[in-house]
């Protein structure tokens, strides 16, 4: 198993699965291996990146802590790590980056599951209010599964928000009572869309894998962008599967926290609405 990165990284490796991680700028994990799979988990995209104020940004893949309601003034270049290795936990702290923000992640493996810790800390002159984003860049050629709650009652239940750019007859978007599927195939048109998830997990099914971001569910009201905690991008390099913490209102050297599981299940799988349905049902149950 190797990647292809072109960056000094390291790994983090159990029986299950293995981590790869920038030693040199990120925070970002890059690599996602799992026994039984073919392959990264997670998109390579070094050749993706976009001026900025601040310099050039390089995307990467993989995954990355951003902050939400997205802003141009918080997207720059990543700034250098410090990387802390103890016992079976990797922690990595970024020095404050040209708009003021330090991130930093701290994760670990539990056998097929890894356990991360996200800290945004704010080190402007004014508070700020801002939500924890944990974004997580997917190869292509799956299907995003986002769990609906159930369709009994009276009151309104459910939302789903879509970005100005995304067309509502999108042909990668399938919309079931139970399920909300997004394809992850390549298109010269950007999707993305965003709801709020009240189960706590959302899946991206592979043929040979399922992904599984889980989750704490905070209150709608307190979440952004319209009330999503869930949010899916795809376009022509990758598939995005996203979660955000609660908005929360930052003093200056104030940090705020937000934790998420991934489980990675190796197996044959068939990418239908049959397959997601019946995995939508299990994880729910757990």
């Amino acid at each position: 198993m190797m990647t292809a990165s072109p960056l000094p990284y390291a790994s983090l490796e159990n029986e299950f699965l293995r981590l790869d991680y920038l030693t040199t700028t990120g925070p970002r994990i890059i690599g996602l291996y799992a026994r039984g799979v073919e392959g990264n988990l997670l998109a390579e995209t070094p050749q993706v990146h976009w001026p900025t104020p601040y310099g050039e940004y390089y995307i990467q893949g993989g995954h990355r802590l951003w902050v939400a309601p997205e802003d141009p003034s918080y997207i720059c270049p990543d700034a250098r790590l410090q990387v802390t290795v103890e016992k079976d936990t990797v922690h990595l702290q970024s020095e404050v980056d040209a708009s003021g923000l330090a991130k930093e992640i701290t994760f670990h493996l539990n056998e097929n599951c890894v356990v991360l810790t996200h800290q945004v800390t704010w080190h402007g002159k004014e508070p700020v209010e801002l939500a924890p984003w944990a974004i997580t860049q997917l190869r292509l050629g799956g299907v995003a599964i986002l769990p609906q709650p159930c369709s009994d009652g009276l009151l309104p239940n459910r939302n789903l928000v879509f970005w100005p750019y995304s067309q509502i007859n999108e042909a990668r978007l399938a919309l079931h009572d139970d399920l909300i599927l997004i394809d992850g195939s390549a298109a010269e048109q950007a999707l993305k869309i965003g709801n709020y998830n009240s189960h706590g997990w959302a899946a991206y099914l592979l043929r040979d894998a399922l992904f599984v971001k889980r989750f704490s569910v905070e209150p709608m009201h307190h979440q952004p962008d319209m009330g999503c905690n869930v949010e899916a991008y795809v376009r022509d390099v990758c598939i995005e599967l996203e979660t955000l913490g609660p908005l929360r209102t930052l003093k200056p050297k104030e940090t705020m926290t937000y934790e998420e599981v991934w489980e990675v299940t190796a197996g044959q799988y068939s990418i239908t609405v049959e397959d997601a349905r019946i995995i939508s049902r299990q994880l729910s149950l757990r």
